[in-house]
């Protein structure tokens, strides 16, 4: 996959495309980009991806400070490479972006990334003040000599799949529902921090983990069953979001995960960490000892969750966020 910044490394190759911010790729999404891969495999297009950085409410300054991302552009670009597209396209989002009138952006497209298929959902919006849809798009093709194809949105369980409502799951701690509509587990993507080695003095040590990207969101607090990619092999453990109140008064959110049958000093290595399911709420306990003793259950409740899956699955999961080498 070739990462577009500038017109001319679509190297003048027509294409069908789909646009659109695409956080957290969820199933909605890659519908329309395996669109998009169909049509441009029938009509001998490139098939093109264009999504834009840094999010609208960054530039505009909309409640900035309250914006957290399923997936971080790295992420991102990884997942969508991995579906096999021929171009991403990462526009820059700027004010003269936000301010370009509907029919100027298709124009621009289509002059100038050569787009002669586009795929987009039902309720996609572009241009200034969103006035772009379907209806518009429709009225173009004609003008612009390109085809059109709408997709209805994707529903999980009756609703609509959405990068809001994914959010709003995650941080409800609903994380078996995020997960339907993403079409894969949660993942948060970090390095592995020294801490203050409480969980090793009680038996269960635990690796502190700092997202690769602040503005990255963060489940509900509470402990969770997870997969674990760390150096290069796939590990069952549990994980802890909160703020620890049995052993730490300081309250800061931590992300601790202890990694099942793994005793290896991995201070400042990256691990990748899977989020299966939400056992319980974040509590205090009276003492270390029944603090331990929960941490005993919670480790047999994790097991009997994840004992079932295949761990096959998860290197292919963990290996799309990777670096290419």
């Amino acid at each position: 996959m070739i990462i577009v910044q500038k017109p001319e490394q679509t190297l003048g190759k027509e294409v069908a495309l789909t646009m659109g911010f695409f956080d957290g790729v969820h199933a909605g999404h890659r519908t329309l980009i395996e669109r998009v891969l169909q049509v441009s495999g029938l009509r001998n297009l490139g098939s093109a991806v264009l999504t834009f950085w840094p999010h609208p409410r960054l530039v505009l300054q909309k409640d900035p400070e309250k914006l957290r991302f399923l997936t971080t552009l790295t992420e991102k670009s990884k997942i969508v490479s991995k579906l096999g597209v021929d171009f991403l396209i990462i526009k820059e989002f700027t004010p003269d972006f936000y301010n370009m009138e509907a029919e100027d952006f298709i124009r621009h497209l289509v002059k100038y990334y050569h787009v002669k298929h586009f795929v987009v959902g039902s309720k996609h919006r572009f241009g200034k003040g969103g006035r772009g849809d379907t209806a518009l798009l429709h009225e173009l093709s004609a003008e612009l000599s390109y085809t059109l194809e709408v997709v209805e949105t994707l529903q999980v369980d009756g609703q609509g799949i959405s990068s809001t409502k994914i959010r709003e799951a995650l941080l409800s701690g609903n994380v078996e529902t995020a997960n339907q509509m993403l079409g894969y587990p949660y993942l948060i993507t970090g390095s592995v921090e020294s801490g203050k080695k409480v969980g090793r003095e009680i038996g269960f040590p635990t690796a502190n983990i700092r997202p690769n990207d602040p503005l990255k969101l963060i489940p509900r607090e509470g402990v969770y069953a997870v997969v674990v990619s760390i150096e290069g092999s796939i590990r069952f453990g549990m994980m802890n979001i909160g703020f620890r109140p049995t052993v730490d008064t300081m309250r800061k959110q931590t992300i601790e995960v202890n990694i099942f049958d793994f005793d290896d000093e991995i201070y400042f290595s990256g691990i990748e960490v899977a989020i299966i399911a939400r056992l319980r709420n974040e509590k205090r306990f009276p003492s270390i000892k029944e603090l331990s003793e929960q941490l005993a259950i919670d480790r047999i409740d994790a097991l009997n969750i994840l004992q079932t899956l295949n761990p096959e699955v998860f290197q292919n999961l963990f290996l799309t966020l990777r670096p290419s080498k």
